[in-house]
């Protein structure tokens, strides 16, 4: 007697069966395990059912199901290879439209699979957490843009978890892309079509230098023949049954579109096209080798190009917000920093200890000449033949020092982290210039995402090669270090305000906060970097070597610990920053950092050891 199938196992058969047909692929094969879901191999890999199966749960499979048997019908993996842009932007961007177009044939016909799709776009955008509308301009003007792309081919609106992220593009959007989504729309079940347009929704947001050779040539299909693949006549939506080729043999696929088509002809293109780009940079140079500047020998910057400082700003905290905006943010920053302020100022006053300990005043006691020690007279009282006994004050090794904090003010360190990094910094701050440690605290950030106006010089220039920094840095002084704390106060509120807070060149900051110190006349100078993350500007990684900035940021480092007499310390909140410093530490989160801080500046003074004593004569 057969044993019953369980619901799990019923479920499992019942989904590979309505993938196969929605393929089109009676022989598909539909595998369950950790590594779905994605195509491998020209099979189907899909998530293990959760026991119990929830009816959400089960919605959420079939939507990946879907997604991945929408890909098998109507997707042509060799005229997608073909077309693909050779930049890692626009790739990004023409896979994506592949994915949601094919969604959108499934979807238009098949309301059950709409809702399944829907499904799957909801678990993604709480994943993403792209209701907050956070993230670098690029990437999230690439999440509102697909949104979009799929409201002109299904009639769907966004749904409502993305409302912040369209209230701020949608209009740019249209207003840059309107008419081209509108024919994306109507170009649905051509794929050669829909890849032209998709190059000019490309160029409408400014990637259209990223095409490369598919930019170049009219959008075809790949000019070898590949064998036709019968489909079933009964697919929705009535598609001829000799639209294209099977998709992708190895096409791996996880969380989004196709990243690869791995049949011969696609390994071919792949190989042709890396050849190409290997002849431009032996012919052009490569980005990170190119004619030195005229700076001298072993500056970390001598390898490092910008393209333009017209629009970089460096201004103190005051003159970027109002005095009243100022009073409200250090408002908002007292109010949310109460929870941790305890924490972090029981820290602070251990540090004040140490650095008081180490600026105490020492004697050295029964010496044959200095200063009379009236406390042991009286020994002389009781015999008059002891001889006197004198004291002497020793000398202490603490050198007048002077801390700088610099801070990133990038775009991930919004919330908790950025809260943190402002509240440690004031506290600190108030805690060294108690012990007559002067500090100054800065910070770094970018004026616009994607370049702001730099990149668009960059492209009036009819984007020349190897420019560079393509954005407009902007630097802020929170406190110098000559201004007292009470001045600097509301300052350091500035740091929640959001629209402040974008991309980060880390390499060029250090440089600028490391020239500051060097100005100063103090003995001793540290400096403390609080990062989360490697250098991100997206304009200018598109336009360059991707490694362009983080490999400046290394040159600065390196210089700086081998050449210079500032001693540097690195935090990194949830990123290992020891691959680029040599004195680092690594915290998992930002209700960490007032101990980190507290522990590498302790860690710092106490190295200087114990007050040297003066020898008698």
């Amino acid at each position: 007697m057969a044993r019953a199938l369980t619901p799990i196992e019923r479920f499992k058969r019942a989904l590979a069966e309505s993938t196969r047909a929605l393929a089109g692929e009676a022989d598909l094969a539909v595998v369950f395990g950790k590594l779905g879901p994605k195509i491998v191999d020209g099979k189907v890999l899909l998530p293990e059912p959760p026991n119990p199966l929830t009816h959400a749960d089960a919605e959420r499979l079939r939507g990946h199901a879907d997604r991945l048997a929408l890909r098998f019908a109507y997707h042509d993996a060799a005229t997608h290879a073909f077309n693909r842009p050779s930049g890692s932007r626009a790739r990004e961007l023409y896979d994506l439209a592949e994915d949601i177009r094919c969604q959108a044939l499934g979807a238009r016909v098949l309301s059950g699979v709409a809702r399944n799709l829907n499904a799957v776009l909801l678990e993604s955008l709480e994943r993403k957490g792209l209701k907050f509308a956070q993230g670098s301009r690029l990437t999230t003007m690439l999440d509102a843009l697909a949104l979009l792309l799929r409201e002109e081919l299904t009639g769907e609106p966004p749904p409502d978890a993305a409302a912040p992220l369209m209230t701020r593009w949608r209009d740019e959007l249209e207003r840059r892309a309107g008419p081209t989504l509108a024919r994306l729309g109507a170009a649905a079940e051509d794929q050669v079509e829909f890849a032209r347009l998709t190059h000019e929704l490309a160029r409408n947001v400014d990637l259209g230098y990223e095409l490369g050779p598919a930019g170049e040539r009219p959008a075809a299909r790949p000019p070898a023949p590949q064998p036709p693949r019968r489909a079933p006549s009964e697919m929705p939506g009535g598609r001829p049954a000799d639209l294209g080729v099977k998709a992708g043999k190895g096409e791996m696929e996880q969380d989004g579109p196709a990243i690869a088509d791995r049949n011969v002809l696609t390994a071919a293109r792949v190989a042709t096209d890396e050849k190409e780009r290997h002849a431009e940079l032996e012919t052009k140079g490569d980005r990170l080798t190119r004619i030195p500047q005229p700076l001298e020998p072993g500056h970390p910057s001598r390898y490092y190009r910008v393209f333009t400082r017209a629009h970089d700003e460096e201004l103190p905290a005051e003159r970027a917000c109002d005095p009243a905006e100022l009073q409200r943010l250090r408002s908002l920053l007292d109010r949310q920093a109460k929870g941790l302020q305890a924490t972090v100022v029981r820290l602070s006053n251990r540090l004040e200890r140490l650095l008081l300990a180490q600026q105490k005043r020492h004697w050295q006691f029964d010496l044959d000449e200095g200063v009379l020690d009236a406390a042991r007279l009286t020994r002389v009282i009781v015999d008059p033949l002891a001889s006197l006994a004198f004291k002497e004050e020793s000398d202490t090794e603490f050198k007048d020092t002077v801390v700088t904090l610099l801070l990133d003010n990038s775009g991930s360190m919004r919330g908790q982290p950025i809260m943190v990094a402002a509240l440690c910094a004031d506290v600190l701050s108030r805690t060294l210039e108690r012990c007559g440690v002067k500090v100054e605290i800065l910070g770094f950030t970018t004026q616009a995402w994607n370049g702001g106006r730099s990149r668009e010089d960059w492209l009036a220039a009819g984007c020349p090669a190897n420019p560079g920094r393509l954005s407009d840095v902007r630097h802020l002084i929170y406190k110098a270090a000559d201004s007292p704390w009470r001045r600097a106060r509301n300052n350091l509120g500035l740091m929640l305000r959001e629209d402040l807070l974008k991309e980060n060149i880390d390499g060029e900051a250090l440089l600028w906060a490391h020239e500051r110190l060097l100005a100063r006349n103090e003995q001793r100078r540290i400096l403390v970097v609080i990062s989360d993350g490697v250098p991100l500007d997206e304009a200018t990684l598109s336009a360059n070597a991707g490694s362009y900035l983080e490999q400046n940021l290394r040159n600065v480092v390196k210089w700086i610990e081998t050449r210079s007499p500032v001693e540097l310390v690195a935090i990194g909140i949830g990123h290992d920053v020891t691959d680029f410093y040599a004195r680092a530490v690594a915290i998992e989160n930002a209700g960490q950092l007032g101990g980190a801080m507290t522990a590498q500046l302790a860690a710092l003074f106490e190295s200087m050891g114990p007050p040297r004593r003066r020898r008698a004569h």
